[in-house]
């Protein structure tokens, strides 16, 4: 398609992880993780921060290469094809957006361990389900006291630095908590991405002044404009996971033989093919679309609740139909079309499903219609 053109930039960073995710992603990759006790492989980590991934968004000061955006959208639509379970989205785009607005020391340091890929960063902000973008915070900072719960806290594993999302009764606060402190309980949860989420209970936590990384309209703005670029770049994840899943249908629909024809020569399904494979070149250019509304300063609108409802419905409807052309052996936990509709599963609710994104967008749809009128 012409629209999708990469520049000079985009393309060195699409050839770099289709060159590592062929070797370090795929199926097999997805497998060890989540065999694994942490959902986290700390080694590939390291080397997608040797690669320069891990601190694509934050300032050289950081030690970040501050490419932008577009750039880890390229990253994030080869990471959905490789189903890779790292929390690049989770750290590299939402905690490091949170990082990269603050100058205390605090930041620095999380920022400089996440840049070189040492350790990897989450944001807890939502408190409970079916919220979409930063909601008003019920977890309070009173003094030195943090005190609240956070749920579907994502990217959990031991060593992870945690950013919280607070009021202290007056503005909104971001902290540097330490998962260890006394106070801190964690129930965390393996998902369907193979990766661990947490929900996070804070008792009297004592986070003290150098804990506080942001405060007032500087946090809220940074909020906001993480779980934008999170929602964005999750839309390009899931619609590069839906191209991948296509194809390999499609390989297996040549190799798979029926009344002595094999199935790619139906011509029933392979108009059915071609429709899904129209539907995933809509997904990209919605969140292609949104991308473009980011970078001109919207955080909010029609174009981002489209694209995270679209990329999220073509990956779930990719996968669907992708299980019914392989038949019984795609249920199988051997078949690794299994693997990326698990993948699909949990990216597309994560930070809104289809159906709570489209509701959103007939508001602001609505709310655009009215305030022209």
């Amino acid at each position: 398609m012409g629209w999708r053109v990469d520049d000079e930039l985009q393309q060195m960073l699409r050839d770099s992880a289709v060159h590592f995710l062929g070797a370090a992603g795929g199926p097999d990759h997805f497998r060890k993780v989540r065999a694994s006790d942490s959902g986290f492989d700390p080694v590939v980590w390291a080397q997608m921060g040797e690669l320069g991934w891990t601190g694509i968004l934050l300032p050289e000061a950081a030690g970040g290469s501050e490419m932008g955006l577009e750039g880890a959208l390229t990253l994030a639509e080869e990471l959905g094809r490789a189903i890779m379970p790292e929390p690049f989205i989770a750290s590299a785009v939402v905690a490091a957006t949170v990082l990269g607005a603050s100058e205390t020391q605090a930041a620095l340091t999380l920022s400089r361990a996440l840049a070189v890929g040492e350790r990897s960063v989450t944001l807890a902000w939502q408190e409970q389900r079916g919220t979409i973008g930063v909601p008003a915070f019920q977890t309070r900072l009173d003094g030195r006291k943090l005190t609240g719960a956070k749920r579907y806290v994502p990217a959990w594993h031991a060593d992870t630095g945690v950013l919280v999302a607070a009021t202290d009764g007056t503005e909104t606060v971001v902290v540097v908590v330490d998962p260890a402190s006394p106070g801190v309980v964690l129930r965390p949860a393996r998902l369907s991405d193979g990766s661990f989420g947490a929900d996070i209970d804070f008792n009297g936590v004592d986070v003290g002044e150098s804990g506080i990384i942001l405060r007032g309209q500087a946090a809220d703005q940074a909020l906001d404009l993480a779980i934008a670029r999170g929602t964005v770049a999750l839309s390009a994840q899931l619609e590069g996971l839906a191209g991948a899943l296509w194809h390999m249908t499609l390989d297996y629909m040549r190799q798979r033989s029926q009344f002595g024809s094999n199935l790619s020569d139906f011509q029933a399904l392979r108009h059915r093919m071609v429709d899904l494979y129209s539907e995933v070149e809509l997904a990209g250019a919605s969140w292609r679309r949104a991308s473009k509304h980011l970078a001109d300063g919207a955080t909010s609108g029609i174009a981002l609740h489209a694209a995270k409802a679209r990329c999220s419905q073509v990956a779930q409807d990719m996968g669907k139909w992708a299980i019914q052309y392989h038949g019984a052996f795609g249920y199988t936990d051997e078949a690794d079309v299994g693997l990326y509709v698990h993948a699909a599963l949990r990216w597309s609710s994560w930070l809104g499903n289809a159906a709570s994104h489209r509701r959103e967008a007939l508001v602001a749809h609505r709310r655009e219609r009215d305030f022209d009128a």
